[in-house]
């Protein structure tokens, strides 16, 4: 089991205002999208994406798909 998958399960055996105290500190000590990419940066990303899609060269995930590898993510 990876350290992170040890420290989810005792995190997530925590009192649920002690999870909540977790998460906020840790979401706050994320940097602000702002601080990551530039609101130009942002929608040039977009665009790119936007441009995938419409040639073919990548499908989009239906959102139930989507949800499914992100709880098989985290079973890794």
């Amino acid at each position: 089991m990876s350290v992170i998958d040890e420290l989810e399960m005792t995190v997530l055996a925590l009192p649920v205002e002690q999870r909540v105290t977790l998460a906020e500190s840790l979401l706050s000590s994320l940097p602000q999208a702002s601080e990551v990419w530039s609101e130009a940066e942002e929608m040039a990303e977009v665009e790119r994406r936007e441009r995938e899609i419409e040639s073919g060269q990548v499908l989009p995930l239906p959102e139930a798909e989507f949800w499914r590898r992100v709880e098989a993510g985290r079973r890794r």
